[in-house]
């Protein structure tokens, strides 16, 4: 029978794991799409806010709240530009990291405030999940490869037929 642990370390693995295969279609220069309309973030804003998230996410899984959010792809100089592999490289970190912390967690642990680890991991696991859907938009907007596993998990595809 899986762990509590064995079974979020394999959740994360398998979200995180579609993210890194968006990344995997995707260039440098597809960080810089916006959608057609003025409010939108470009694509590297979705990287960013999931990665900052990740990365700000261990007081919530260890104390059962945020101290804070910041990310390490703030500190990018006006004008330059970020690469994918900057990106994804800082993502593996933040993968080390968070799964050092799950090994920490005492997954069933009741907070003060009435949540538990375990509830907030799922609430990291649908920021990303949410992150994912807003990347969907990018997909179809701007043309983007469908991954496999997009295609498999998120019912993706460009020949919908009703």
């Amino acid at each position: 029978m899986q762990t509590i642990l064995e079974g979020v370390q394999q959740h994360w693995q398998d979200l995180r794991g579609r993210t890194y295969d968006l990344m995997d279609v995707l260039s440098d220069t597809d960080l810089k799409a916006r959608l057609p309309f003025q409010e939108s973030q470009d694509v590297l804003y979705q990287f960013r806010c999931m990665l900052g998230t990740q990365e700000s996410w261990a007081p919530v899984l260890l104390e059962g709240r945020m101290k804070g959010w910041n990310c390490s792809l703030q500190s990018v100089e006006p004008g330059e530009a970020v690469s994918m592999e900057r990106v994804r490289e800082a993502m593996i970190k933040a993968d080390v990291q968070l799964q050092s912390t799950f090994e920490r967690v005492d997954w069933l642990k009741v907070f003060g405030n009435d949540t538990s680890p375990l509830m907030g991991y799922l609430r990291l696991a649908e920021h990303e999940a949410h992150h994912h859907g807003q990347l969907i938009n990018f997909i179809y907007a701007c043309g983007f490869p469908i991954p496999e596993s997009w295609a498999d998990s998120w019912a993706l595809s460009r020949n919908v037929e009703w």
